[in-house]
């Protein structure tokens, strides 16, 4: 069984590392950031959007929980930013924990999130994902997402 449940304060910071190590990573990969200037961005954007370890208007953080032999598990969380004038939903970050990939949880919590935006009237369920994270794209796909255009970014220099 696996379940959601909005975070609080404390849980909010407990994902604050999580999530600022691993949109860097994405910031440097595939933005061509420099490690200083990602990491910039990243505590920015959390800070904005969970300022004081609290929830920003149209902000939900989830904790996914699942039950592994008899015990509950903390398996990861995703980051959804509603657009309730658009009964739309941006998935912001989805993330499980490294050792729980790979075992159909991203399948599952991805459903129960469908099914709980279903009971909300929301119409659209939106993401982005890193070009070259097949797996991610294989459960998006798999859960109904289509591809609807690719985004491209070119650096420029200042000179």
């Amino acid at each position: 069984m696996l379940s959601l449940k909005e975070c609080t304060g404390s849980e909010i910071g407990e994902y604050c590392t999580i999530f600022v190590n691993e949109y860097q990573m994405d910031l440097i990969r595939n933005h061509q950031f420099s490690q200083l200037e990602a990491h910039q961005k990243a505590n920015a954007t959390f800070n904005t959007s969970f300022p004081d370890n609290q929830l920003a208007k149209n902000n939900s953080l989830l904790r996914i929980t699942k039950i592994l032999s008899d015990v509950p598990c903390q398996v990861g969380y995703m980051w959804l930013l509603y657009y309730p004038e658009e009964q739309s939903v941006f998935i912001m970050d989805f993330y499980i924990s490294p050792e729980y990939r790979n075992k159909k949880i991203g399948h599952e919590a991805m459903n129960n999130v469908i099914a709980m935006l279903e009971k909300k009237q929301m119409v659209t369920l939106k993401l982005r994902v890193e070009p070259d994270n097949q797996a991610a794209i294989g459960l998006y796909k798999k859960t109904g997402f289509d591809i609807t255009g690719i985004n491209m970014t070119h650096r420029i220099t200042p000179k």
